[in-house]
């Protein structure tokens, strides 16, 4: 072999090697990515609203996890707070890793981050055992924080969970997050908050025909088309229901965008309380991948 053969022999085979190094770095890259809790916002948040001021829903809060950018959550106190069990498990409903999720309080705002925020990491979560993921049944779940929030505060209060219930017909207010561009650029990232009219299960289930409302939700909201709102979208699940100040709800499915006939459905706070005091006091950890009993 000649010196100039074994020299293109030589470059052909670095060339592969070099080709190669690059694609498996880039896969490294790639699969790295993947669970980084992501920082862009959803889409779209909700139809209409009021702006929030700072102070007025002091319980609110919202998290993130690798799988979810924005998912809902309420201050139960110091070392707590409530949200869904959907927000909390993963595609296959499994629970995350509590140190991939972070809990945000004390801001009105999703962007620029406010002085006044503080942010957590979950060290233990307590997913609801009975929840149903195929009907949203008993979709709870309490995350308890490394550290605790720093109470009183002007900016972070624990809610007031209510305790009896709301007739039909009561308005309540919904608190979730801005509106977005048609483009999906975000225009509006305050918080948010819709009048939300108690309305009828019975009522709800005859206009949807799947996922039907239990005695332990709560529906509310539009029931026909609303093109120009007020309605919640897809980047308000798990977005606090306030009746008098109490928080009373948590929207779990119904996230209609102002379609008809999908009416925003919440788990009903009063019927979990119990629950949620015994989550406070637990002492066992249930493992990162841990799924509940019914799936």
């Amino acid at each position: 072999m000649t010196w100039l053969v074994w020299l293109n022999v030589r470059y052909d085979k670095m060339a592969k090697l070099v080709t190669k190094s690059l694609l498996l770095l880039f896969f490294l890259l790639a699969s790295a990515s993947s669970f980084v809790i992501p920082d862009e916002e959803p889409e779209q948040f909700m139809i209409g609203g009021t702006p929030t001021v700072q102070g007025a829903f002091p319980a609110v809060a919202f998290i993130r996890t690798i799988g979810r950018p924005i998912c809902g959550a309420a201050v139960i106190d110091e070392r707590h707070v409530v949200t869904l069990a959907q927000c909390v498990l993963n595609g296959t409903f499994h629970l995350y890793n509590p140190r991939l999720v972070r809990v945000h309080t004390g801001d009105i705002m999703l962007n620029p981050v406010s002085p006044t925020r503080e942010t957590r990491l979950a060290s233990v979560i307590y997913v609801h055992p009975n929840f149903k993921a195929h009907t949203y049944e008993n979709d709870i779940a309490v995350i308890r924080l490394q550290e605790p929030l720093p109470l009183p505060s002007n900016e972070i209060e624990p809610a007031f969970r209510r305790t009896r219930i709301v007739g039909n017909g009561f308005t309540c207010h919904m608190v979730g997050w801005g509106q977005t561009a048609a483009a999906g650029q975000v225009v509006d990232v305050q918080q948010r908050s819709i009048p939300t009219v108690i309305n009828d299960r019975d009522q709800c289930n005859f206009v949807r025909h799947l996922s039907p409302v239990t005695e332990s939700m709560i529906c509310a909201g539009n029931l026909v088309a609303a093109a120009t709102g007020p309605a919640p979208c897809t980047g308000n699940i798990g977005s606090g229901l306030y009746c008098d100040g109490d928080l009373t709800g948590l929207l779990s499915f119904g996230l209609n965008c102002g379609t008809a006939n999908n009416p925003p459905t919440f788990t009903q706070i009063r019927f979990f309380n119990g629950w949620i005091e015994q989550q406070l006091v637990r002492t066992d950890v249930p493992p990162a991948g841990w799924s509940p009993l019914d799936v």
